[in-house]
């Protein structure tokens, strides 16, 4: 059985640090100190060498510049012939310092997942914000090869004032998120799927999500292997090895916040620095901040982002919604322990109920 560091222990129960507003932090913070002390933990940074010797590393360095390229071009910022490369021998050098990766969930799904999302590129629906278009590359760490086939799953919260709404993440009714009304309940905007291709990499359309009490801004992700895609653009079955959050660069946030709609966000503000899961989030050599480049003059002008994102694609994770997705909007999920959010359900507060603790400790 995993034991939980002297540090983690004596947080937790003094800890005000909430997931989302009205909520507890335990069940991820047992989650994520098992996946830190897992004897079979793998990390991006030991297939190094052999993502190198490949030509991985420098094909998707060479892909990631066309790409931001391309994004100047076609938002007028460039020409097309105006591509100046970074030396491929310094990125490789580099590669593998600062990458995110995982074993074991990161983080758990969290009190709002929606099951039953679109596979699409463009979350926006509508949305406003810091336009994202974000690539994550996805790494077997057991191959050291890249995943390919698989359906990544992306959703976050809302930066668009609507009355006070901000923070506030679609398809899902709960109180602290936005009013706490239904009105959220008929939008799927920033959830969505995407397959990784030959390369591994999963792209979307997003923006950077907007903070609210409790939480440090960050995007929520899963990875799914095996999975069918059904004709109305939906996926079945499969099985999930990766549970995790993606974080902003603080003095980044630090501008973005500045822009609209952003700053017009009253709800208090939590850094990175102040929030425990990111903390955890960034330990045992993970990174799990995005490297983001402007597209244009300033962060209004659009943001091309990337990350590394390393999983065993043997392992099983079983997150459980809290609604699904329909025709008719969210609905809500049989029997999910997130029912009731954050008042009354089986995750509200606490550590997880024994038995489910011990199989957070084991894994």
């Amino acid at each position: 059985m995993v034991q939980i560091s002297h540090a983690v222990a004596a947080a937790i129960p003094a800890t005000g640090v909430f997931a989302h507003p009205g909520g507890n932090v335990n069940k991820e913070i047992m989650r994520r100190q098992a996946h830190l002390d897992h004897p079979e933990r793998r990390t991006v940074q030991s297939c190094k060498r052999d993502l190198i010797e490949s030509g991985w590393v420098r094909e998707q360095h060479q892909r990631r510049e066309a790409k931001l390229h391309e994004l100047r071009v076609a938002a007028g910022f460039a020409k097309p012939g105006d591509l100046a490369r970074r030396d491929v021998g310094e990125v490789e050098s580099e590669y593998g310092a600062n990458a995110a990766c995982t074993l074991d969930p990161e983080q758990t799904e969290g009190p709002y997942w929606v099951v039953g999302e679109l596979v699409r590129e463009d979350l926006l629906t509508g949305e406003k914000g810091a336009v994202t278009h974000l690539d994550i590359n996805v790494v077997d760490t057991s191959t050291c090869k890249p995943v390919t086939d698989a359906y990544v799953e992306m959703w976050g919260s809302n930066a668009t004032a609507s009355g006070s709404l901000l923070g506030v993440y679609t398809g899902v009714q709960a109180r602290g998120n936005g009013d706490g009304g239904p009105s959220s309940l008929v939008s799927n905007a920033l959830r969505g799927l995407q397959t990784t291709s030959a390369n591994g990499t999963a792209t979307f359309i997003t923006i950077i999500p907007g903070h609210y009490v409790g939480r440090t801004n960050h995007l929520h992700t899963i990875v799914h292997h095996g999975a069918t895609l059904l004709p109305n653009k939906t996926i079945s079955g499969g099985s999930i090895s990766h549970v995790g959050q993606l974080y902003i660069e603080q003095n980044f946030l630090n501008q973005v916040e500045k822009t609209v709609p952003y700053n017009i966000n009253t709800q208090q503000v939590t850094t990175n620095a102040e929030d425990f899961l990111f903390a955890m989030g960034s330990q045992g050599g993970d990174d799990p901040t995005l490297k983001i480049s402007l597209i244009g003059d300033k962060i209004e002008d659009g943001l091309y982002a990337t990350i590394d994102v390393g999983v065993n694609p043997k392992a099983r994770q079983n997150p459980v919604p809290v609604n699904m997705w329909t025709s008719s909007g969210g609905k809500p999920y049989p029997n999910s322990p997130w029912t009731g959010y954050p008042d009354t359900c089986k995750y509200c507060g606490g550590f997880p109920p024994p038995k489910e603790r011990d199989v957070a400790e084991k894994e």
